[in-house]
């Protein structure tokens, strides 16, 4: 199951912000650019932060799942909880970051919304999607990486390596530029745990 809600985040986030997210602003927009982009895009940043929604809420039982092996492989589980801790921080600044750019879509559907309060609601989104984001993401590669190289049967030594200065990297402004590649590894890594999981089932049958 962890394995399968893995894929399912990966995809519905990707899913989601390519409704958008490609016509989004840099950081330093004018408020000006930045009102257009909601008022064009009104409708799309609606339905991609609702499908973004959803993924979030589908990343917890991937978060509760991935504490299960950490706990399995360290044993004490303090890395286990770690992790899952992490994971709630991606959460729940993820969804903020998805209800607040929501908000300025739906101000702008409606004619609502001025140059600089939505000025302020894409920074705020912003910070929360990318740098608060990354913290919970850098916490959560972390302890998986940690516990990959204490236990030595969850991953290779130098995987468990690159990860820790991934993880590292989340925590610190680089974050904004780790999304989709991190993505990516949450796609890779998902996939391993279901080819297990399915490889696991045929032996015992």
């Amino acid at each position: 199951m962890t394995g399968t809600a893995g894929v399912a985040v990966a995809v519905l986030f990707a899913a989601g912000n390519a409704l958008w997210a490609l016509e989004q602003p840099e950081a330093d927009a004018s408020a000006r650019q930045i009102t257009a982009f909601y008022t064009q895009t009104s409708g799309r940043v609606i339905a991609g932060a609702s499908v973004s929604l959803v993924a979030g809420a589908l990343f917890v039982l991937f978060a509760a799942g991935l504490r299960g092996i950490l706990d399995e492989v360290e044993g004490d589980g303090v890395l286990g909880m770690t992790a899952f801790g992490g994971g709630l921080l991606v959460v729940a600044t993820g969804l903020a970051a998805e209800t607040i750019n929501m908000a300025g879509a739906l101000l702008a559907e409606h004619g609502h919304l001025s140059a600089e309060l939505g000025r302020a609601l894409f920074e705020i989104s912003y910070v929360l999607g990318y740098n608060a984001a990354g913290v919970g993401v850098g916490v959560l590669i972390l302890a998986v990486a940690v516990a990959a190289l204490r236990g030595g049967s969850l991953l290779p030594r130098w995987l468990a390596l690159v990860l820790l200065l991934i993880g590292l990297a989340f925590l610190t402004p680089l974050s904004r530029f780790l999304l989709a590649p991190s993505l990516l590894l949450l796609l890779v890594a998902s996939a391993q745990l279901l080819r297990g999981s399915f490889d696991s089932h045929r032996q015992a049958a």
